[in-house]
């Protein structure tokens, strides 16, 4: 039995080989360019280059005498960074401690700080925005605040 799977195997392993090195390889001819075609392709080139050229000059050019910039740049205005914690907001969140949610057909409800709140209701200043398996989101003055359980 081992025997003719060693063979099998042999076999297999010729059959490879004598493909591998048998079939033929393509042959890469090198495209011929005739003078025609380097002359096109320069001149479009140049020419290219040249508005290119004239549109930077045309850009940065400062303003004639008399005359004043009228496109001034926008500042940019940028948003709050969202990597970086707002310690104020964590520490108004820190004495609210998440206890335990429930969901039923009826409605959710959590105990926060030994207190059953649902969907609506205000607990230290904060209203309930709303009620999932694992989190409460509330909100104060526009700005939200999620605990979670376990946390």
């Amino acid at each position: 039995m081992r025997q003719r799977l060693l063979v099998i195997l042999g076999l297999a392993v010729a059959v490879l080989a004598i493909f591998t090195f048998t079939r033929s390889r393509p042959q890469v001819m090198p495209q011929v360019i005739t003078d025609a075609a380097t002359t096109e392709v320069t001149q479009t080139v140049r020419g290219k280059a040249g508005q290119l050229k004239s549109a930077l000059q045309e850009a940065i050019a400062p303003p004639a005498q008399g005359e004043t910039q009228s496109a001034v740049a926008e500042p940019i205005v940028w948003g709050s960074d969202p990597f970086v914690r707002d310690w104020m907001l964590m520490s108004e969140v820190a004495n609210l401690n998440l206890r335990a949610i429930t969901v039923t057909s009826s409605g959710a409800s959590a105990l926060i700080n030994d207190q059953i709140v649902q969907v609506g209701d205000q607990i230290s200043g904060k209203r309930v925005v709303s009620i999932e398996q694992d989190r409460v989101t509330l909100e104060q003055g526009g700005r939200t605040f999620t605990l979670t359980l376990g946390e």
